[in-house]
């Protein structure tokens, strides 16, 4: 078979929910007799990952991520040092839509001799320059598919900077444990478990605005717990408005969890009212656990949340269409385990099984 490079251009952090597609579709097809190499910055906390992508046989790169005025020219020189041609395909990895667009990988798809794009998050406020967006034009033409966690990335690309996709298609993230064939079972617990599974971070997540939203005296009467998992920037801010709030006993910052399964099986449901997403992993999570969701309409959440059925829909992330879609969610307690299994099946339903095999056999298909 011929052999397979995975390029990971995401550097905003240590790791990623987009870097999980990459990384274990590495593994499975290097144990699986393909040829693979890997490409990656090299940050101490990647160190584990690397370890594993070593040890399943793959060939590994490391981009230097030291800081400073060389570290550009760093980073061009281990590329340089990457044999591209030997590979049939390139998978291109990025956090976002535009890290192709930096150097030193501005050119870097004239290199390659078959390439795949895959592409996480977009931004309705972008603002490109005339020969990035012909630079972006080059890039997508020359993909083999540009892949995206939602059809909303390419539709804010077109829209925004008049570039044509043709090539295009989505792919789901893989989810962080292993899925059961049923739905877990529903908490019998009389107090109501939120749940948010998101950097803190509120310009994009906007903890603070479901804080707000949650401290009302209406909400403050009721019989619920809201537990933040996730670390970031804005963790004293919101330590802050918590004590502000008066919310000390119902909104916990719970951290960083190594246990998303059990965190999503002890709650009831997840919520997700957030301005910036493409298609959360943990919406697929709690989908596959069996927990309805409270999302925001953006990215793809609507296609796979329908409003009363699995989950809920707030119209818009500001206090009143929070509270109102909050308010439609408590109304119907009763039927929470029952939306829960119909989240469960559409997670059946979306989620491609066995999972890096099935993306295994979607890249094989554009190998040179």
């Amino acid at each position: 078979m011929r052999p397979v490079f995975f390029l990971s251009l995401m550097n905003g952090a240590a790791w990623g929910g987009s870097e999980e597609l990459w990384f274990r579709t590495a593994i499975w097809m290097s144990n699986n007799g393909y040829k693979i190499g890997v490409g990656c910055y090299n940050w101490p906390d990647k160190q584990e990952r690397i370890n594993e992508l070593k040890k399943a046989g793959c060939s590994v790169y490391l981009l230097p991520n030291k800081k400073g005025l060389f570290k550009k020219l760093t980073v061009k020189k281990a590329l340089n040092s990457i044999p591209f041609h030997e590979y049939g395909l390139t998978v291109v990895n990025q956090g976002g839509w535009e890290e192709i667009l930096h150097y030193p990988f501005i050119d870097l798809y004239k290199k390659l001799p078959a390439y795949v794009i895959l592409n996480h998050n977009y931004n309705e406020n972008a603002v490109l320059s005339f020969s990035k967006q012909k630079l972006l034009q080059q890039w997508i033409s020359g993909a083999k598919m540009n892949f995206g966690a939602t059809q909303k990335i390419f539709e804010v690309i077109e829209r925004k900077f008049s570039i044509s996709i043709e090539k295009k298609e989505t792919l789901v993230n893989p989810i962080t444990f292993t899925a059961d064939t049923v739905p877990g079972e529903y908490p019998a617990d009389d107090t109501c478990t939120w749940i948010m599974l998101a950097e803190l971070d509120t310009a994009r997540k906007a903890q603070d605005i479901l804080i707000n939203t949650l401290s009302s005296a209406k909400w403050k009467a009721r019989n619920w717990r809201l537990h933040l998992y996730g670390k970031g920037k804005d963790k004293e801010k919101l330590e802050k408005l918590i004590i502000e709030k008066g919310l000390e006993n119902k909104v916990f910052l719970k951290g960083f969890t190594t246990d998303i399964k059990q965190a999503l099986l002890d709650c009831h449901q997840l919520l997700q009212c957030t301005l910036i997403d493409a298609m959360p992993l943990s919406v697929v999570e709690a989908m596959a656990a069996g927990r309805p969701c409270v999302v925001s309409k953006v990215g793809d959440m609507p296609v796979w949340i329908e409003d009363g059925v699995n989950g809920f829909i707030c119209s818009a992330v500001t206090v009143e269409k929070i509270d109102e879609a909050m308010e439609n969610c408590w109304q119907q307690k009763n039927n929470w385990a029952a939306m829960g299994k119909n989240a469960f099946e559409t997670f059946l339903k979306k989620y491609p099984q066995p999972y890096e095999e099935k993306i295994a056999d979607i890249l094989r298909s554009y190998i040179s």
